[in-house]
């Protein structure tokens, strides 16, 4: 079965996110059937430039709060309860300043898989080599790009926290923020 749904049209509306904020997440379906969005319920990906990708669910009354630190440079991606995307909204949001009283405390004993690489710009047929340190192998890297219709998901060799990517799909449409998972969080 194919799943077509996106972002409501409302959020793509909005152009910046403050800190703390709570924001409402609408659905529709791309495909003009209105049962074809997807299976509740869904999460919220915010894929933070240089920092930690976080996964929020949406409940029922579909509000999002911004828990990221001012100046993060966010991509927001929606994935419902199999897996299946809504795509990434085409803004790549910077967080303005706000009241800090969401923010999470950082623990101290986690150790969150990282990934570090030099490349800046990845055009078709490039490779990206990226290494990933902290956390658990074995890793999933999801790459998020603006406005692409899906994620995705690129799996680590079992053994390795290297890893190679050739860029045979993904459009320029602007940067694209790769994040780490790994098999124990």
């Amino acid at each position: 079965m194919s799943v077509f749904y996106h972002f409501g049209q409302e959020f793509e509306r909005v152009r910046s996110l403050t800190v703390c904020d709570g924001l409402h997440i609408s659905l529709s379906s791309s495909s003009g059937n209105h049962y074809n969005i997807g299976r509740p319920p869904y999460t919220l990906l915010a894929f933070e430039a240089g920092g930690a990708l976080t996964a929020t669910q949406i409940h029922e009354d579909g509000l999002w709060q911004v828990k990221h630190p001012p100046g993060s440079q966010l991509l927001l991606a929606l994935v419902d309860s199999f897996g299946n995307s809504g795509g990434v909204l085409p803004t790549v949001f910077t967080v303005a300043s706000g009241s800090s009283d969401c923010l999470p405390a950082l623990p101290i004993f986690a150790v969150a898989p990282t990934i570090t690489t030099t490349v800046t710009r990845v055009e078709p047929c490039d490779s990206w080599q990226m290494s990933i340190s902290g956390g658990v192998p074995p890793y999933t890297i999801m790459l998020a790009s603006p406005g692409a219709p899906s994620l995705q998901d690129i799996a680590a060799p079992q053994y390795s926290s290297l890893v190679s990517f050739i860029n045979s799909d993904i459009a320029l449409r602007g940067p694209t923020i790769g994040a780490s998972q790994s098999s124990v969080i």
